[in-house]
């Protein structure tokens, strides 16, 4: 039949079609047709331009087309096509005459009522398992009862065989034979595959008198002629080695050739001949792959099916181990080191019709199909055993794949190692590498089942360890794991697991708790102890003593806290030890010393030195060396992200290089961090206990705001953070504190907003009153008299409410009271340089330029000293030109008001000083002060704007506008 002419003639009697509808008789609408039918849509192109299809498929189309010829009131032209016979089973309607001939001729025998018996050879590929499935489909359409039975490599299993390797070859011969008859049915029909490479337990197959016989021979001997008369026996051999003898029938089933095989994918697949023709070639003209690579793409082949090749099989039992062990990764794609290591091969190197089963690639990582995880609980405990023994012995640096593919396979490493109960080893791995203890939480539960002893122990300490590191006190595997630990016999576990105890308490803020642990009898003898000690009595004591420095730190006993943390047992606390004497250094203003032991906290411990960077950041913004301080900052952002490090970690480290950020000039970069930080952290109602992290980070972002020129955002913003305070029920010493800076910075919306300028310096206080300044005095008053002082942080926050409140203050002489108390709060050149900015600020606003001058001049030395301070690395490019680009223009902005009277002078030394590119954020800032100066302070300010930049028309503007206009035009390209 010419389909082709058919369906033009037809099309062109159909009407036009109407507007926004599918047309009838395009490909589209034959196509969603035949879907409809059940027909395969994807064969119709195939059927109308080449007529390859399935007879099926041709006559569903057929049938549609007739029902279009009669609604045209035309004949269906060509001639009448027979009715279908009866249709073949997927794999042999279009391949080869020796396979159709062996179904039809055994389902014949069956139907007649007889029990035939027909033997069928061909190497593998050749149909023998898409034979033996057509036949056992249409028997048990039918009502037949199949019995199956596969017997290839060892039988001994399948059959159930007895122990008798090594006996006489008669007694294996008579056990082989026994266990044959065992398995014959009774009635039905018998459909049996063996391979040529079949033995018993390493055996070969044995005739009666025990002489070693070809498979095929033992397989119609102990098997075909075994069987009762009425059971009909369909036997598919490999080859006819010993055959030769026999009177039954024998059918040579061959291999498709190229050209069956092309068009049987072209009409199951839907594909063009170039496609269809390259996957014949990777499949080799193998029948079982090709229909497996069909039922792949088009259904659900069967685990059965699956298991029976090897190639699908490898990857059914590696992928079924890969998933057991891989506890942690949930539905995430595997990367390539992962199936790799399972499969003991590159994935890419699998088969197409093996590769059918997976999806992804290897840049994307690789994903189960849905019939592949399907087949998993097919795979027997022995297979999924061996999976888990090549993931166990997988060695994380074993190949030269990426270190995210390591990072991924160590995991999935020691979770085979808990499945295999190989519990000596997975303590001892991660005993050496106690940072890999971030990998046991999901093995836990099996842990906490299975382990026993001094392994279960270790175990349960690594995981403690784990979450106590990361401030995970309240999870429930470290509650778990803790009372596992206070369950010990032996006094050492659990005075440690009581320390750790005490950490909780601390974290949470119960200090009395804290101590009350830490005086518990069982951990006061420990810490008394004297050598020889052993490793839990000696961790015991390190941590007991770190504790107590955090008590002390606490408190603002940095002298105890010094005394604990630098006792000569703390030394075994290693990397966390030298973080904690770096935080109480730190607080006591050891800046040197600090830095030092924050910088030796080694890489080998990614979330200990993450922290250190943090800290290292935070000190260093201190101090005023910004621009060390963001890369500090930033490495300690990227090395938590891949220590996996918890969401709330991660996001402080963000909003703290956003605060880098910001005083760096750069506002628009330090909002888009802090959202990144505030993502990691959402608000979450059900959180009604701890909602700390969260009001921090928008406390945070109050000043990234008010740089941004955004007050009204600000103190919404503030208002939330505030709200979210005041519900939390933890920590009631850090909300307290959190309380205080949140008001601390609504004051300084009020002030920005009062001032009329973004919150970026410079800044010059107030001429005049006005509201907000009123409402941001009161705000400051009140925390300042009710100031708690002690910690060093209470004293950070009361020096810059200090300063803040000289800027809010109209009245020059009472701003210069509140900068003089700054200053005498100062405890580093930074600091200082800070509080003698503002107060030659102040000191200008009353008159007393001289004055101002040499506070500027003081601070101008003090900041070079900044440059130069502790853990400044040496030579031109440190990365500080300069430190602190805000304070270097706020003093640039100070210094050109307390010399405006030199006029056009003035204005171009300024220009020339703000030529760094540092600078460049804060120049229109700069200009500002200077023509406000030159506005209020200068006689003829116009006259001093025409010999700065003559032959500029700028008579219109105010000279604050004008010094911005000219230094935009003016500014250099970097």
């Amino acid at each position: 039949m010419d389909w082709r002419a058919v369906l033009t003639d037809l099309r062109a009697h159909l009407p036009a079609p109407t507007s926004g509808r599918q047309v009838r008789g395009s490909l589209r609408w034959l196509e969603a047709e035949m879907l409809a039918q059940g027909a395969n849509p994807a064969a119709l192109r195939n059927i109308v331009y080449r007529d390859v299809g399935t007879p099926q498929d041709k006559a569903a189309l057929r049938s549609i087309l007739a029902e279009l010829a009669q609604e045209v009131g035309r004949p269906l032209p060509g001639a009448v096509t027979p009715a279908p016979p009866p249709a073949l089973p997927e794999g042999l309607e279009l391949l080869g005459r020796s396979k159709k001939r062996a179904y039809r001729q055994f389902l014949a025998g069956v139907r007649a009522g007889r029990a035939p018996r027909l033997i069928v050879t061909g190497r593998a590929g050749a149909g023998k398992t898409v034979l033996l499935g057509g036949v056992a489909q249409a028997l048990e359409a039918a009502g037949v009862a199949v019995r199956r039975l596969s017997l290839s490599g060892d039988a001994a299993p399948t059959l159930a065989l007895g122990e008798s390797r090594g006996g006489a070859y008669a007694v294996q011969a008579q056990a082989q034979a026994d266990a044959a008859r065992r398995a014959v049915p009774e009635a039905g029909v018998w459909l049996i595959r063996v391979t040529d490479d079949l033995h018993f337990a390493g055996e070969p197959p044995r005739d009666l008198q025990g002489r070693p016989i070809p498979a095929a021979r033992w397989a119609v001997d102990a098997l075909l002629e075994r069987a009762p008369a009425g059971v009909g026996v369909l036997l598919a051999l490999e080859s006819r080695r010993g055959l030769d003898s026999l009177q039954h029938e024998v059918i040579e089933l061959t291999p498709p050739t190229r050209a069956e095989a092309r068009r049987y994918l072209m009409a199951r697949l839907g594909v063009p001949a170039q496609e269809a023709d390259a996957l014949v070639r990777d499949t080799g003209r193998h029948l079982d792959r090709l229909t497996l690579l069909v039922s792949l793409r088009s259904g659900d082949p069967g685990a059965g099916h699956l298991l029976s090749d090897p190639d699908t099989r490898r990857l059914v039992e590696a992928s079924a181990a890969l998933h057991a062990a891989d506890l942690g990764r949930g539905d995430q794609p595997w990367p390539g080191a992962l199936l790799r290591a399972a499969l003991g091969q590159e994935p890419r190197r699998l088969p197409p019709h093996a590769r059918a089963l997976l999806r992804g690639s290897e840049d994307a990582g690789w994903s189960p199909s849905p019939v592949l995880q399907a087949a998993w609980p097919a795979v027997s405990l022995e297979a999924r055993q061996r999976g888990l023994e090549r993931l166990a012995d997988a060695e994380p640096g074993a190949d030269p794949s990426s270190p995210a593919d390591q990072e991924a396979l160590l995991p999935v490493r020691l979770g085979a190692m808990a499945l295999l109960g190989d519990w000596a080893g997975l303590a001892a791995w991660v005993g050496t590498h106690p940072d890999d203890s971030r990998h046991l939480p999901p093995l836990w539960p099996l842990i906490r089942q299975s382990a026993g002893g001094t392994e279960r122990e270790t175990l349960a300490r690594a995981v403690v360890s784990h979450h106590a590191g990361r401030g995970e006190y309240t999870e429930s595997r470290i509650r778990d794991a803790l009372f596992t630990l206070l369950e010990s016999s032996r006094d050492p576990v659990r005075a440690w697991a009581r320390v750790k105890l005490a950490e909780s308490s601390l974290e949470g803020g119960a200090m009395d708790a804290a101590r009350s642990q830490l005086q518990h009898p069982e951990v006061a003898s420990i810490v008394a102890a004297r050598a020889p000690l052993d490793a839990w009595t000696v961790a015991a004591q390190a941590d007991a003593l770190l504790v107590e420095a955090a008590l002390a730190r606490w408190q603002g006993d940095l002298v105890a806290a010094t005394r604990a943390a630098g006792d000569p047992r703390t030394a075994v606390g290693g990397p966390r030890a030298l973080l904690w004497r770096g935080l109480i250094a730190k607080d006591a203003g050891r800046w040197q010393e600090a830095l030092e032991a924050l910088q030796s906290v080694p890489a080998s411990s990614p979330l200990l030195s993450a922290r250190a960077r943090y800290q290292e950041g935070d000190l260093r913004l201190r101090l005023g060396q910004a621009t060390l301080a963001l890369g500090a900052l930033q490495d300690a952002a990227a090395r938590l992200l891949s220590a996996g490090a918890a969401a709330e970690e991660r996001a402080r480290v963000l909003a703290r290089s956003a605060t880098a950020l910001r005083r760096l000039g750069r506002p628009l970069e330090a909002q888009a961090q802090l959202e990144r930080a505030l993502a990691l952290v959402p608000d979450d109602p059900r959180r009604r206990l701890d909602a700390v992290p969260r009001a921090r980070l928008l406390s945070e972002g109050l000043p990234i705001l008010l740089a941004l020129g955004r007050p009204d955002e600000a103190l919404a913003q503030g208002a939330a953070a505030l709200a979210l305070l005041r519900r939390s029920d933890l920590r009631p010493a850090e909300t307290a504190y959190r309380e205080r800076r949140t008001r601390y910075r609504l004051a300084l919306a009020y002030l920005t907003r009062g001032l009329g300028v973004p919150y970026l310096q410079p800044f010059g206080g107030p001429q005049a009153d006005h509201p907000d300044l009123a409402q941001a005095r009161t705000l400051l008053d009140g925390l300042i008299a009710q100031a708690p002082g002690g910690s060093d942080r209470e004293q950070m926050l009361l020096f810059d409410m200090r300063l803040s409140r000289a800027l809010a203050e109209p009245e020059p002489l009472r701003a210069l009271e509140h900068a003089g108390w700054a200053l005498e709060m100062t405890a580093h050149p930074y600091e200082e340089a800070q509080a003698r900015a503002m107060r030659a600020e102040a000191r200008l606003r009353s008159g007393q330029a001289d004055a101002a001058l040499l506070d500027i001049n003081r601070a101008h030395a003090l900041l070079r000293r900044v440059h130069s301070g502790p853990g400044v690395p040496g030579g031109p490019d440190a990365g500080l030109r300069p430190p602190d680009p805000g304070l270097l223009a706020q003093l640039l902005a100070l210094e050109a008001r307390a010399s405006i009277q030199e006029g056009a002078r003035t204005l171009s030394w300024l220009s020339g000083a703000l030529g760094e590119r540092e600078l460049a954020p804060f120049r229109p800032g700069v200009w500002r002060e200077a023509g406000l100066a030159l506005e209020r302070g200068h006689p003829d300010p116009w006259a001093v704007l025409l010999a700065f930049a003559p032959g500029h028309p700028l008579d219109d503007l105010r000279p604050p506008d004008a010094l911005r206009v000219l230094a935009a035009r003016a500014a250099p390209d970097h």
